[in-house]
């Protein structure tokens, strides 16, 4: 189910991400990672509006992506991208000018932290911009990388691509420093969205609470058998793996269902299996 304060975070996000993309970062010339970059690469060359190109982009993205992210989560995604996408063509409307000419620490700093508090928020509520986040995501899925190395790659290839046309080593520099701080600002914001949480749920409600995981958040649950030490009842506790991203959407949902229920969270430093590095054909050999 949509919820309308993940929505409001979502375009919220969008709006600093855009705000910062148009007055920081395309006025002063500098790049960026992923697909932002091939479309400021593809602005700066042929004068093609970001807003329109960031459309073009997504479009076939999530064409591919659509199994992979999951229901909710490629709805999210959509409203980011479109976000992003009003915003610019907003913004492209409205002359503001920030008098940084030159200054382009200051410019990466405040780029920085522009774009990544958007870019946190929007993740916090379960949303993505599109891009790289989707080929990080589909890459995942059939290989044994990271999203988080995934997306660095892709920003790595984008930014030497940069260099490539442009020559303009300088400006890469700049950026480089920007979206480092873009990449600390997003894990300030949303506690490093990609990485994997695992929950424990104790409750009474367990077979509903197994039942609305499975249908609005699709990730793999484990009902285990446990007994209460001084009740002496027989309990099924939920077990379930999750993203970072979808904890808060977790966190929610299991509130609605039981106020009372008692969750324990911890990190999963490292997850192997169905639904995070194995799929249908990817199956380990049995003899």
């Amino acid at each position: 189910m949509l919820r309308f304060k993940n929505l409001f975070f979502i375009i919220l996000g969008a709006g600093l991400f855009a705000f910062g993309l148009n007055y920081l970062i395309i006025p002063n010339h500098l790049y960026e990672g992923g697909a932002t970059g091939i479309n400021l690469i593809i602005y700066y060359l042929f004068r093609i509006q970001p807003w329109l190109m960031n459309i073009l982009i997504n479009i076939p993205l999530f064409l591919l992506g659509w199994k992979i992210l999951g229901k909710q989560t490629l709805y999210y995604s959509i409203v980011g991208t479109l976000g992003v996408t009003t915003w610019l063509a907003l913004f492209e409307r409205i002359p503001i000018h920030i008098p940084l000419e030159g200054d382009l620490v200051l410019v990466s700093i405040l780029g920085g932290i522009l774009l990544g508090a958007g870019l946190g928020i929007i993740f916090k509520a379960g949303g993505t911009t599109g891009g790289s986040d989707i080929l990080a995501r589909i890459g995942h899925k059939y290989t044994s990388f990271t999203i988080g190395q995934i997306i660095l790659s892709i920003d790595i290839l984008v930014l030497v691509l940069t260099i490539l046309v442009f020559h303009d080593l300088r400006s890469v520099l700049y950026t480089l420093m920007m979206v480092t701080i873009v990449s600390r600002v997003i894990d300030f914001i949303s506690d490093g969205n990609y990485g994997s949480k695992g929950v424990m749920i104790v409750s009474e409600k367990s077979q509903e609470l197994a039942q609305a995981i499975d249908e609005n958040i699709e990730r793999g649950i484990t009902l285990i058998k446990a007994q209460g030490f001084y009740s002496k009842k027989e309990i099924d506790l939920v077990y379930s793996v999750i993203y970072k991203g979808q904890l808060q959407e977790m966190k929610d949902l299991i509130h609605r269902i039981d106020p009372h229920a008692f969750i324990t969270i911890t990190d999963a430093h490292e997850v192997l299996g169905e639904g995070f590095t194995l799929d249908s054909n990817k199956q380990p050999f049995k003899q």
